[in-house]
């Protein structure tokens, strides 16, 4: 075998290699954003269940005050217009709640589907990767079987 060919020979190699390398390199890439995309799912429940957690004790709080405040004003909180007030007191709080729960829900999905991209997309990495190292390898031999003629 001649110096040339197996300079080719060599070299086809190294092509192929480098090309599977770069699309698993690539492919590892987007499963690790893939993975962070799925810890921030993780942290945005514990935030979200923070976020209902204080929002009920802020309620519950306010609902404490409300009710040591009438009771200084000297009003019995049987009132009809405290009972009213604290009504409206909770439909907000849950209205908040409602809100919030969906707000993360949203952003719980938008996570999880850029999740999905990444890993989409690193598999597609691998795909052209093995694309290329098949055009090196053809190229390769072409240019070997000219050489060696």
């Amino acid at each position: 075998m001649s110096f040339l060919v197996a300079m080719q020979v060599m070299s086809t190699g190294l092509a192929i290699s480098s090309a599977l390398s770069k699309g698993n390199a690539e492919a590892t890439a987007y499963e690790m954003d893939a993975r962070e995309q799925e810890n921030r799912i993780a942290n945005e429940k514990i935030i979200a269940q923070q976020r209902h957690n204080d929002r009920v004790d802020e309620f519950s709080s306010s609902q404490k005050v409300n009710e040591a405040y009438f009771a200084f004003l000297g009003r019995d909180v049987s009132d009809r217009s405290f009972i009213a007030f604290e009504k409206k007191n909770k439909e907000t709080a849950y209205s908040d709640l409602r809100r919030s729960n969906f707000q993360s829900l949203i952003e719980i999905g938008q996570m999880r589907s850029q999740a999905e991209q990444d890993r989409f997309s690193g598999r597609m990495a691998i795909k052209k990767s093995r694309t290329e190292a098949m055009m090196a390898a053809v190229s390769g031999f072409s240019n070997i079987s000219k050489t060696s003629v």
